[in-house]
């Protein structure tokens, strides 16, 4: 089977371009279809303008297996990567049964590393996109159920896998899946929240340098409020989720305002980015006056803090 995502033209236009693709193919009937997800196609077909020509490019950098061709105003298609000459019904049926054979054989690679995984993460969680495969080394690990905010285990333990995760985050890459697929692969095994299991491993992995460093000159603000389960009976989680729903903050002023250690700010902030409920905002240059009296404001919220939290414990 080879999917096809047409882009630029009307309802009408789609029909005929992907009538034509099915006799040039000579495949039974089914086995060109039409997709309306970029991860759930094999060929992209776009109408030639400047504009699509540039997202073609693109999507086929961050998606190297995927085809792409151009179809100007006279119906005639060509290449993608820029090439003049026009394909014609054998080439169209020869490159639609080279994308039947290799549909089911070579999966989509999403991201590969922990920059990639983390970029695409935050991208697709907030908006609840798609399905995908986490492994490392051609071994998968884990199902990633994004609609429906769930994962399933492939093998080891949770508490062992949210280890190999955070141990190896850098050598781990998620591939597209089709929904049939997932299911096909999780079968009856019992499917998970994803966010606690998001937020573990992100507490725990130590490869968050490119993070840190922009963390130096930027303030963090959360955008919503966790899943409770993430957080558990974490009272420093929860006054932290408290101050930067109200406002955003540097490390360094969590850190001051709540009496805590810098590193445990660090890891809080990891996890809440890699779920998507936290954002980065360029930190205001603070004028010296400012500072000086901030940070007399800051001592004294903090000592308020330390004394909330003292009554907290004695009651």
């Amino acid at each position: 089977m080879a999917r096809v995502l047409v882009v630029g033209t009307d309802i009408q236009g789609e029909q005929a371009l992907l009538q034509r693709l099915r006799l040039a193919s000579a495949l039974p009937d089914g086995q060109i279809r039409r997709s309306q997800d970029l991860d759930d196609c094999d060929l992209l077909v776009i109408r030639d303008t400047p504009a699509l020509r540039n997202a073609a490019l693109r999507m086929r950098q961050q998606r190297p297996r995927l085809h792409c061709w151009i179809e100007d105003l006279g119906g005639q298609l060509r290449e993608g990567d820029g090439g003049q000459e026009v394909l014609d019904d054998g080439a169209i049926g020869r490159a639609l049964r080279g994308m039947q054979t290799g549909t089911d054989a070579t999966p989509i690679r999403l991201a590969d590393g922990a920059h990639a995984i983390t970029r695409l993460l935050r991208e697709r969680l907030p908006s609840r996109q798609g399905q995908a495969l986490l492994g490392e080394g051609g071994e998968p690990l884990l199902l990633l159920d994004l609609e429906q905010d769930q994962a399933v285990l492939l093998h080891e333990p949770a508490t062992l896998l949210v280890e190999r995760l955070a141990q190896g985050f850098e050598h781990l890459y998620l591939d597209a899946l089709l929904p049939a697929q997932l299911q096909e692969l999780a079968g009856d095994r019992t499917r998970l929240p994803l966010r606690p299991l998001l937020w573990q491993w992100a507490q725990r992995s130590r490869h968050w340098q490119a993070l840190d460093e922009r963390l130096r000159g930027a303030s963090v603000k959360l955008l919503r409020w966790p899943d409770f389960r993430v957080l558990g009976h974490d009272h420093d989680g929860f006054r932290l989720c408290s101050l930067l729903l109200k406002r955003a903050c540097t490390v360094d002023e969590c850190a001051m305002l709540l009496d805590l250690p810098a590193a445990a700010v660090r890891d809080f902030i990891h996890a809440a980015y890699l779920c998507g409920y936290a954002q980065l905002q360029v930190a205001p240059a603070v004028p010296l006056a400012g500072a000086r009296a901030s940070t007399a404001d800051n001592g004294l919220l903090a000592r308020l803090w330390r004394t909330l939290r003292g009554s907290d414990r004695d009651a």
